[in-house]
């Protein structure tokens, strides 16, 4: 009991730190937000990741020795300085690679770390030479002892924090001296020729059966890269309730877009399905359309109402 008391003792911190990875990962995934997702998320944003990562990096619990308490409130330090070049560095850099700046990928990425350090952590406290640890941490129990003790921690501390600062400096340096990216978005426009003009306003209300409609639609590519679009173009009759009860795939058409640009596609309407309300709706895609081309799985998506008549 003695040996497995002991353990349990040694890796306690570490157990810990998992158990609060997991609930601030499953708060920020849940319905939760507000002052209750801010609760969860800042603590563990300001000192979890950073104190597995000092785990990893000086595995031995150098506070359990009691004579020795400023030992662990510089353990505390490290890991709150650790957590928030951590939280600086993964923001940084998850806007350079144009993920959202929101809860849920940084706390994942950062509980990704958390895990992957603990885990460090703990195969290095189990595979150390526990004699040779407590010969490189141990003090002697005089005063003068205790005093280099004090000075040296305080040394490291200001090493620490240096190499810290330098390292969020040269990430966040390495992100602003990148070619600005902005907000990755597609415009998707529907217009129609009046008097010589496109407008986007005065579109038909009303259509023949059979018979062609020129309309135009608009694709401007703020992507920041070049995109492969596709515009699908249907016709569907919906219930009251919204539910599609009879749908026809009017046209298909395809573009390759560079950052910037805009894709005017000149096309004709021809309805294939009679009665009122019908909804000529246009479904964007990039890369690719899936086997069932809806509203619900689109990129982006356009529509209006008309009436479709028999043919006098």
């Amino acid at each position: 009991m003695g040996r497995w008391s002991d353990t349990l003792t040694a890796v306690s911190d570490l157990v810990g730190i998992v158990v609060l990875t997991a609930i601030a990962l499953a708060a920020t995934i849940s319905p939760l937000d507000g002052l209750l997702l801010a609760a969860v998320a800042i603590p563990f944003l300001l000192f979890v990741p950073g104190y597995a990562l000092i785990a990893a990096l000086f595995p031995d619990r150098e506070s359990t020795y009691q004579q020795h308490r400023l030992i662990g409130l510089e353990r505390i330090l490290y890991a709150v300085v650790a957590s928030i070049c951590l939280a600086v560095i993964v923001g940084v850099n998850l806007d350079f690679t144009g993920w959202p700046i929101r809860p849920v990928p940084v706390i994942s990425v950062l509980a990704a770390v958390t895990l992957l350090s603990t885990f460090v952590a703990l195969y290095r406290r189990f595979t150390s030479d526990s004699a040779a640890t407590k010969t490189a941490v141990q003090f002697n129990t005089g005063s003068n002892s205790t005093s280099q003790s004090s000075g040296g921690g305080v040394q490291l501390v200001s090493i620490v924090v240096a190499v810290a600062i330098l390292i969020t400096l040269a990430s966040v340096t390495f992100v602003a001296a990148q070619p600005q990216r902005g907000e990755a978005y597609t415009e998707f426009g529907l217009l129609i020729e009046n008097n010589g003009t496109l407008q986007a306003d005065g579109y038909p209300e009303e259509m023949t059966l059979g018979e062609s409609s020129e309309l135009y639609f608009t694709v401007t590519n703020r992507e920041q890269q070049q995109t492969n679009y596709i515009v699908v173009v249907q016709l569907t009759r919906t219930a009251p309730t919204g539910d599609v009860l009879e749908k026809a795939r009017l046209d298909t058409y395809t573009n390759t877009t560079d950052p910037g640009e805009t894709w005017r596609q000149s096309h004709t309407v021809t309805p294939v399905l009679e009665g009122e309300r019908l909804r000529l709706t246009y479904l964007l895609y990039r890369d690719g359309v899936p086997a069932q081309p809806t509203v619900d799985n689109a990129y982006r998506e356009i529509h209006i109402w008309v009436d479709v008549l028999q043919r006098n």
